[in-house]
């Protein structure tokens, strides 16, 4: 049973409810932007089969093999292009080509007079106990020979793996840098009556699991080297550090555990005492932690690809993100939870910002130029905790529209992946 002192000081954290009591008046700040503002973001979603953007036009026509991996091929392609926002998918009823005649190559001619700008072809077979699967990328305008081609080797029944890594190859191939299909999502989820869960996702909204934890109250997830992590309530009231399939605590401090993040060589607690919390970065495995922050309230750690550490603080009277111990946050009052994200624009720390009795996903520079803050979500619900793939092109979070949701970096382009809710999202590998 956990006890009255922790369960007052998870309130003030955050970790259970939004809320978070300032400590001091908080200096005057500008308003959040808004959408079509000129540092705001554009929200306009885009429905990419429909093809209202010049988006490369795409078609996947049925895969020789197996019927049944063919169609799990081609709706996991179909599925990864559309949440890519690069790709419209063609509908398939207005293909006129031959496949038989096509065989493992196009005619070009067919598929230009239905608007295609590239085909995939592909084939699944048995062999040797493992699936094979062989798939190819034509350029219909550089004629019959494919521009890009792979071969794989799965387990039975993991098509799925497969077309990720291709979709991903196919990405690269355009723009220099891989895609992030086939990673996964982890977040804390409430399960029943005062207790959390740990859950993953894959980042298409495939293979919810909820994972066997060593608690009933298991909060704030993270991955490390392939392995989920997360603070987990202990029999005498205490939280400490958990990992999945680990039933003793891996990390114990003097305080309460109630957060973790990972970052390279690092590893960043957040650890309450005495009313206050407080972040402690050392080794991946617990030692050598030091203390970086000074009293009040400090949550929600993340470490950028150069080391650096955001997290939220209320030092200067309500909640905002700080980098290093510099505030970056300086529009709205009450900003949460930040998430890097290697925008190809320039690298950003994504947020939740309150605004009115909503929360909404923004954006901002690493150096927290107040002219770079953007807004991804307006009038769309309430939208919380956002996580950034390790490529840097999608953002995922959690709307009061119905569940998980994916846009691009720039808020369009939302897709609804999944029905299920959360808070404390990551991205692995990010």
């Amino acid at each position: 049973m956990r006890t009255a002192a922790a369960l007052s000081v998870l309130t003030a954290l955050g970790a259970l409810v939004l809320e978070w009591p300032a400590v001091a008046q908080q200096p005057a700040a500008s308003a959040l932007p808004t959408v079509g503002a000129p540092t705001g973001g554009q929200v306009t979603q885009i429905v990419v089969s429909g093809g209202n953007r010049a988006l490369f036009k795409i078609a996947l026509p049925s895969w020789a093999g197996d019927a049944d991996n063919s169609k799990s091929g081609t709706d996991t392609a179909s599925r990864d292009f559309v949440l890519s926002s690069m790709f419209q998918v063609l509908d398939p009823a207005s293909f006129t080509a031959n496949l038989a005649a096509e065989a493992n190559t196009i005619d070009p001619t067919s598929w230009r007079n239905v608007g295609a700008d590239g085909v995939i072809k592909g084939l699944t077979a048995m062999r040797n106990g493992q699936l094979h699967v062989e798939l190819k990328l034509f350029m219909v305008s550089r004629g019959a020979e494919a521009v890009l081609k792979k071969d794989y080797d799965v387990a039975p029944g993991n098509v799925r793996v497969a077309v990720h890594q291709f979709v991903n190859e196919v990405i690269k191939y355009f723009t220099g840098t891989a895609g992030s299909f086939g990673s996964r999502l982890v977040f804390s989820a409430t399960t029943g009556r005062g207790q959390k869960g740990v859950f993953t996702i894959d980042n298409d909204g495939q293979n919810l699991s909820h994972l066997t934890a060593a608690s009933n109250v298991a909060l704030a997830p993270a991955i490390y080297s392939g392995s989920v992590y997360y603070a987990g309530g202990l029999p005498d009231g205490g939280y400490a550090l958990f990992k999945i399939g680990n039933p003793a605590a891996v990390v114990r401090q003097a305080g309460l555990v109630f957060g973790v993040a990972f970052g390279g060589s690092k590893m960043a607690l957040v650890v309450s005492q005495n009313g206050a919390s407080d972040i402690w970065v050392g080794n991946p495995d617990g030692t050598n932690l030091a203390k970086v922050t000074a009293g009040g309230l400090n949550t929600h750690p993340a470490f950028g690809p150069g080391g650096q550490l955001a997290y939220v603080s209320n030092q200067g009277g309500s909640p905002q993100i700080y980098v290093d111990n510099k505030r970056v946050s300086w529009r709205g009052t009450y900003n949460m939870a930040p998430a890097w994200c290697n925008d190809p624009e320039g690298m950003k720390i994504l947020f939740m910002g309150r605004d009115g009795a909503t929360w909404d996903i923004f954006s901002v520079s690493a150096d927290g130029s107040a002219a770079s803050m953007k807004r991804l979500t307006q009038d769309q619900g309430s939208n919380t905790y956002p996580a950034c793939s390790p490529d840097g092109r999608m953002v995922a979070f959690f709307s009061t529209r119905g569940g998980l949701y994916t846009s691009n970096n720039g808020g369009m382009n939302q897709q609804r992946i999944s029905t299920t809710q959360g808070e404390s999202l990551r991205w692995e590998g990010n």
